[in-house]
């Protein structure tokens, strides 16, 4: 339908290194020659899996400087991505920050269990970027350019008024405009910002063979989402989008330079002007999706828990609470918390538990200590609270209430 035993430091750029690869993921060795090592079986996000310290064991370790990142059986898009570092979110922030104005990646898993492995190219003026990574939220600045979006794999959700949209593989979403959110749980995506002019000018050439466009601005006002679920006039536009990708992936294996020679740039402007005319045609199985799709009602009763929890955080919460708050079972909820979150639920709980309590000690108040923000955090135990934060944050928080009442001093 047209519809994540210390925490490894990350070296100048971001990037991990390789005797120390973040904990979660599965690193699969790139050996030069010799058998490959026996790997563990990959975790996905429904095995079950002890909580605590426990819940993120070490992952084997590469034996070269180069490892391919493997999640749950996602690898990099593109074959050539094994070759890729292994980045911290913060770095995959920085180096997506400017091409396609992200503004925000927020890890949703811990800071030393998060891992991505990113490729960025330019295709003539435009700019592909294929990912493979632990589960993130991804905001996009208003200025942000137009963006294609291609899921290969895992979980990927777009949110638009509230409401999140599943994007499968297969499926394709051009952004006109920016200030979209990502919701990501460990997945693999390609995404192309497009030059914004060049698009324009295809779009208009070819517009004025059929009927004409009289405001580019109205054609690219609402995202475009197509599925290869949809009539087969919708489907066969997807499918050549998916050819096309898979065209730029071997092309690219043999020599980037020849992605230009053959214009592969102006052969994705073309097939993208040919979707968004389409769409303003009517073309059946093809949208300009004015609103997100509807969220289902596992989806909304999912995010009712969640919106009820983020409001008692300093109340008691266990699992039977949250039982009597979902009218679901315990198992219902691992599942649905480790399939949408890739973890469980009191995993999930402490780790916005220690979000809250870090927004306190940034901007603390002048009673505040750390036994009270503690305890206004869902914390009876101090010393506890101490320790996991250290463990997630990999900083006391009596050093950072220290820095906050520092600043804030006249």
């Amino acid at each position: 339908m047209c519809s994540r035993h210390a925490p490894a430091r990350a070296g100048r750029n971001g990037a991990l290194p390789s005797a120390a690869q973040p904990d979660g993921p599965e690193i699969q060795a790139a050996e030069s020659e010799g058998p490959a090592p026996q790997a563990e079986a990959p975790r996905g996000p429904g095995s079950p899996g002890p909580e605590a310290s426990r819940a993120y064991p070490n992952p084997a370790k590469p034996r070269t400087r180069r490892g391919q990142l493997r999640l749950a059986g996602l690898v990099h898009p593109f074959s050539w991505g094994a070759r890729a570092a292994v980045l911290d979110t913060p770095a995959l922030e920085r180096q997506l920050a400017q091409p396609f104005g992200i503004a925000s990646i927020s890890a949703r898993l811990p800071a030393h269990a998060a891992a991505h492995q990113l490729s960025l190219d330019w295709l003539g003026p435009h700019c592909i970027a294929a990912w493979v990574g632990t589960p993130v939220d991804i905001w996009a600045a208003a200025q942000a350019p137009p963006t294609l979006l291609l899921p290969q794999g895992g979980r990927v959700e777009w949110e638009r008024d509230g409401c999140f949209t599943p994007l499968p593989p297969g499926w394709l979403l051009m952004l006109n405009r920016g200030g979209y959110r990502l919701r990501c749980g460990n997945g693999s995506l390609v995404a192309i910002a497009l030059a914004s002019l060049r698009l324009e000018v295809q779009v208009l050439n070819l517009a004025a063979l059929a009927d004409p466009v009289e405001d580019w601005s109205q054609l690219v006002r609402w995202p475009l989402l197509c599925g290869p679920a949809g009539t087969p006039p919708a489907g066969a536009l997807a499918a050549a989008m998916a050819s096309w990708l898979n065209l730029f992936e071997r092309v690219h294996g043999v020599d980037p330079r020849l992605v230009l020679a053959l214009q592969l740039d102006l052969l994705l402007e073309r097939l993208l002007a040919t979707l968004l005319v389409a769409a303003s045609a009517g073309l059946e199985g093809l949208q300009l999706a004015e609103a997100g799709g509807a969220m289902a009602p596992h989806d909304q009763l999912f995010e009712a828990l969640l919106a009820r929890i983020r409001s008692n955080l300093a109340e008691p919460i266990d699992l039977n609470r949250l039982e009597s708050w979902a009218q679901r079972s315990r198992r219902e909820l691992q599942v649905v918390f480790r399939d949408r979150l890739g973890c469980t639920p009191m995993q999930w709980l402490r780790r916005e538990r220690l979000q809250l309590a870090r927004r306190r000690l940034e901007h603390p108040q002048p009673a505040d200590t750390v036994a009270t923000i503690a305890s206004a955090s869902g914390y009876t135990n101090a010393a506890r609270f101490s320790a996991d934060f250290r463990r997630e944050f990999d900083l006391a928080p009596s050093q950072l209430l220290r820095r906050a009442s520092q600043r804030s001093r006249p």
